[in-house]
């Protein structure tokens, strides 16, 4: 999704700091939308599509905190940042729970290229799994997050695609019968040890699970796919402000990168 197509809504009560920053996204070619309150950004999204809101915590009649929730009830895979004008390590823990992103006001110097590197963010992602109805099943779910992601019947399937494209995160299921999950997953990271792994199986095995811990990888039941879908959008949020920091970095804004990936590191 191109930077242009994105529509970005800025929830702040500071109407002078609103038009600051809405003024600073059009100059990004993000299409703007502004609320000065929760219930005024609330009925813009659920009007239109939104792709990003930047959401201020102290406003008065609804916080930060309760608008970004509601906003997720809208639009479970919009991505939220939240500001704030003072550091407070409880509220970013929230935050996080949220699947959102927190930012200080007092230093938001990289804020801007954060936005810009999670907007072009193009995480791939690879199903892999012998049964064609589930595979179907798992990848239209994953389309409706808003990705589009690759499949394979098979590991040797698998591996070829893996030789060819950059992949993020892939989701294998245990029991197939060329090469078993825990065997792709050991593969995979022998092509890529960065990749994110999510083993899928039928059955509950403990020996199985500890199995694939050892691989650094996770371990989720096809009976609880509840559990999986929760940790997925975790997995993704860090997936993308991995990407965003990198991103950063290659710019050559190692500081402001280094405080994404660890906002507790200050520069000097």
């Amino acid at each position: 999704m191109k930077k242009d197509k994105l529509t970005l809504l800025l929830v702040d009560d500071n109407e002078k700091f609103l038009n600051s920053m809405a003024e600073r996204a059009r100059m990004r070619d993000y299409t703007v939308l502004t609320a000065t309150d929760g219930e005024q950004a609330i009925k813009i999204a659920s009007k239109q599509t939104v792709h990003i809101a930047v959401v201020d915590q102290q406003m008065p009649g609804m916080e930060g905190l309760v608008v970004i929730t509601r906003l997720k009830a809208i639009a479970p895979d919009m991505k939220t940042l939240l500001l704030t004008g003072h550091g407070d390590e409880k509220l970013k823990e929230v935050t996080e729970a949220l699947n959102s992103t927190y930012f200080d006001k007092e230093d938001i110097s990289g804020f801007w290229d954060f936005l810009a590197n999670l907007s072009l963010g193009n995480i791939n992602i690879l199903l892999v799994d012998d049964n064609p109805k589930f595979l179907r099943t798992l990848s239209d779910r994953i389309k409706l997050k808003g990705h589009d992601p690759l499949t394979a019947l098979n590991g040797k399937q698998a591996l070829e695609i893996m030789k060819s494209t950059r992949i993020q995160l892939a989701i294998v299921d245990q029991r197939m019968p060329d090469m078993d999950g825990l065997e792709v997953i050991t593969q995979l990271k022998k092509i890529d040890p960065s990749i994110k792994t999510m083993l899928l199986t039928g059955h509950g095995d403990e020996k199985l699970k500890e199995a694939t811990e050892a691989l650094n990888s996770s371990y989720f039941e096809k009976e609880d796919m509840g559990s999986f879908w929760g940790f997925f959008r975790k997995i993704l949020r860090n997936l993308e402000t991995s990407m965003a920091a990198a991103g950063m970095a290659e710019d050559g804004d190692q500081e402001d990168a280094v405080k994404i990936e660890d906002p507790k590191k200050k520069s000097k």
